[in-house]
């Protein structure tokens, strides 16, 4: 019992539902009882007032009206309950005067003023005599005198015979046991309905806390769900789809990275092993720079998955593109190539300018890679908050261009020796700032690189 308590006070959507419920069905048990107490009181007047009719019927027919005044004459069931001495049931004949031509009890005095033609014949006293309420009727005696003759019924509210008492009584005292019984059966199918309903919640409950970094690729079943429930799964499904595809892509991308790091270690380890003199040196080191140039683009790579923009950071990309530009000359130099700027004025975008400039830098860098010596990179800003990198290469061909982005994939590693990052890199932090990298062919052949981002919005023109 206590565990069933506790399991109702607890905050489960089971317990909300199965409280509200129990609310409404004692709302609705309350609201039953009041209708049938409206409508007890209306039957039991009903039920008096022709109870009344008829008492004074009864009462006429036994009224002789002769020389000798007014004699009644009352069969032995009437001139028992009529000589009660609790005094339940009263009468009185009277004439059209008010006098007193017979009466029960002794009764000396009208019981209600005599109508008039329009008025209620009805009457009641709150307390008579000290004896507790009473309700009459006052009908005039059909005898042939004139002026007419009055008779005055009168019952107490605690008589035996009114039909509305003992049926009212008879249903309260006999069905109060069957009311209890059928408010415990309506919270009982109350209780059972919503568990019922609730059963392919908690079902889902138990499957989604079985899900783990060891099946990501279960999914919580959509099928038999109520329709306000059945989006919320979906997009939930679709969550641990995204999840599955993040661990696939970590898992790939260590397996990658592992490898790429093992070649050149493995190569300066042999070196190592084998140098004969200080000649070997600078093999040795070119072979660190690769190592050193791989750990640096994870690195970054790692940065730029967890960058997260402040709603106040502002970036200029002329100025972004003029210092990329000014950084990697010397580079484009040392490969008898070059880089133009064609830059517009200043064009300040929601951003990091240091990311920023990683991602321009890196889309210059394969841009280097796959120009022939003897030609130059242009870097070109605008239209809008873009940047674009135009290269004399061969150009991509479609169906590369989105396998270029993928981490370590390098469309041609015989022209370009880094590890496959870089496109990934530049990609990743265009999307955080909101943007993208686009691929086109330049005029004159070669490939276009657009950094594009999301644009500040302008102010309101006062």
């Amino acid at each position: 019992m206590k565990r069933i308590l506790r399991a109702l006070a607890s905050d489960s959507l089971e317990a909300r539902l199965i409280r509200r419920m129990t609310v409404i069905v004692m709302l609705v048990f309350v609201f039953f009882l009041l209708i049938l107490n409206v409508q007890y009181e209306a039957e039991r007047d009903s039920l008096r007032d022709r109870s009344l009719r008829a008492q004074a019927a009864d009462l006429a027919f036994h009224v002789r009206v002769d020389g000798d005044g007014v004699a009644l004459s009352l069969p032995p069931n009437l001139e028992n309950a009529y000589d009660r001495p609790d005094r339940q049931f009263i009468y009185v004949i009277a004439d059209g005067g008010g006098r007193i031509l017979a009466s029960s009890h002794g009764q000396d005095a009208l019981l209600a003023p005599l109508p008039e033609p329009d008025d209620n014949i009805y009457f009641s006293f709150p307390d008579l005599a000290g004896r507790g309420a009473y309700y009459g009727i006052t009908v005039p005696l059909a005898k042939g005198e004139k002026p007419p003759l009055y008779l005055q019924v009168a019952q107490g509210s605690l008589h035996e015979d009114v039909l509305a008492d003992s049926l009212v009584e008879e249903f309260l005292e006999r069905s109060w046991p069957f009311l209890l019984l059928a408010a415990a059966a309506i919270l009982l199918v109350t209780v059972w309905t919503v568990r019922q309903a609730l059963s392919p919640l908690k079902a889902l409950s138990r499957r989604a806390r079985r899900i783990g970094p060891a099946n990501l690729e279960t999914r919580l079943p959509e099928q038999g769900l109520p329709d306000e429930v059945r989006p919320l799964v979906h997009a939930v499904n679709r969550s641990l789809a995204r999840i599955e595809e993040g661990y696939r892509r970590e898992r790939d991308f260590t397996a990658n990275a592992a490898h790429e790091l093992r070649t050149p270690l493995a190569v300066l380890k042999a070196h190592i092993e084998t140098m004969s003199g200080l000649e070997d040196v600078p093999q040795l080191l070119e072979e660190m720079d690769n190592v050193e140039r791989l750990v640096t683009q994870l690195l970054r790579l790692s940065q730029a998955d967890n960058l997260v923009l402040r709603p106040d950071e502002r970036a200029d990309l002329a100025s972004v593109a003029r210092g990329v530009a000014e950084q990697l000359a010397p580079v484009a130099l040392a490969q008898g190539k070059g880089i133009s700027l064609a830059e517009g004025g200043p064009l300040q975008v929601h951003g990091n300018g240091d990311f920023l400039a990683l991602a321009l830098r890196n889309l210059v860098e394969n841009a280097l890679a796959h120009t022939p010596k003897g030609d130059a990179v242009e870097i070109r800003t605008g239209p809008g908050a873009s940047i674009s990198v135009i290269d004399r290469g061969p150009g991509v061909p479609p169906e590369d261009v989105e396998r270029i982005f993928e981490r370590f994939v390098r469309a041609r590693p015989e022209v370009y020796a880094g590890a496959g990052l870089g496109l990934s890199i530049a990609r990743r932090i265009a999307a955080i700032h909101g943007g993208a990298i686009e691929v086109g062919q330049a005029e004159g052949g070669g490939a276009v690189f657009t950094l594009r981002v999301a644009e500040l919005p302008h102010p309101p023109v006062m």
